[in-house]
């Protein structure tokens, strides 16, 4: 057996977030020499929506995680690994398989926030480290929010994980700028709060809405670059509510439009068709001499 590809292979599990329960269980597949395996684990977490620290932890996850045996020598390797949320508020579970090549080694915890449908952003190397090597070049990392489409399934079963670069164009404090949001006055708590949502967290403040300060909830949105807004009942909170005056001056300007439409309309004259004859021409046919 490879202590050292052993090692290694624990190291990646903590690093991970699975911790050091599966290192007894790893060591022995390997020791059987098996071409490849999966091991299990559980853990309960709080709701991401949670305010209360001490919520109960109503959120049950499960992962399988994937070992292959190289063909050529007696490493193994940690591929990818399957997880399904079970949600207390969702009779419908949701499951994923993050590769962790593919999909930037995303974490277990990292995991639990993209199937509760939370956007996060991570530093991703742009190249490995083997090529970075191989052209002379630093592996410089980049920001990349990442957001998955719990919407639909792709023909391997896996909801479309989306990635947006810097040149996609989301700014966050922007994005936050647009509401008015209690609290956020000063550049610290600015930056707080641009902190917890790019991990992947809700940040909780308030937003006045009319003359009244609501508490709420919000998570950042890289997708459509903007915020999500959420009472204390985590029911979206829509920008018509938020702004009544702007949702009136849009439903009259469309009722002006819909309006001059309807006056032109009306002020065409209908051009005859080429069967229509014009009024008092004869129909009948002629009788000849």
């Amino acid at each position: 057996m490879n202590e050292n590809n052993l090692e290694y292979l624990r190291k990646t599990l903590d690093g991970l977030g699975f911790g050091t329960k599966l290192n007894d269980v790893l060591e022995t597949a390997i020791r059987r020499e098996m071409p490849k395996f999966s091991l299990g684990i559980t853990s309960q977490r709080r709701p991401l929506d949670a305010k209360d620290p001490a919520a109960p932890r109503t959120d049950h996850l499960s992962f399988s995680i994937n070992f292959n045996r190289s063909r050529d020598s007696d490493m193994y390797f940690l591929n990818s690994y399957d997880v399904t949320l079970r949600q207390a508020n969702s009779p419908v579970p949701r499951s994923q398989n993050f590769d962790l090549a593919r999909d930037h080694r995303i974490t277990a915890l990292q995991a639990h926030k993209l199937l509760s449908g939370l956007s996060l952003e991570k530093e991703v190397f742009l190249r490995s480290r083997d090529e970075a090597q191989q052209q002379g070049a630093p592996s410089e990392k980049i920001p990349i929010w990442f957001r998955l489409n719990l919407d639909i399934t792709d023909a391997y079963g896996n909801h479309p994980l989306r990635t947006f670069r810097p040149e996609y164009g989301y700014d966050l404090a922007e994005a936050l700028a647009k509401y008015p949001l209690k609290g956020l006055d000063t550049p610290e708590k600015m930056q707080e709060a641009q902190t917890v949502l790019r991990n992947g967290n809700y940040f909780h403040t308030e937003l006045t809405i009319g003359k009244k300060n609501v508490p709420v909830a919000i998570a950042a949105n890289a997708q459509i670059k903007t915020i999500d807004i959420y009472d204390r009942n985590m029911v979206e909170i829509r920008d018509e509510t938020i702004f009544p005056e702007r949702a009136k001056a849009k439903q009259e300007a469309a009722k002006q439009e819909s309006a001059a439409e309807n006056s032109t309309a009306q002020g065409r004259t209908a051009e005859p068709l080429p069967w229509q004859q014009e009024p008092g021409q004869e129909t009948g046919q002629k009788r000849g001499r």
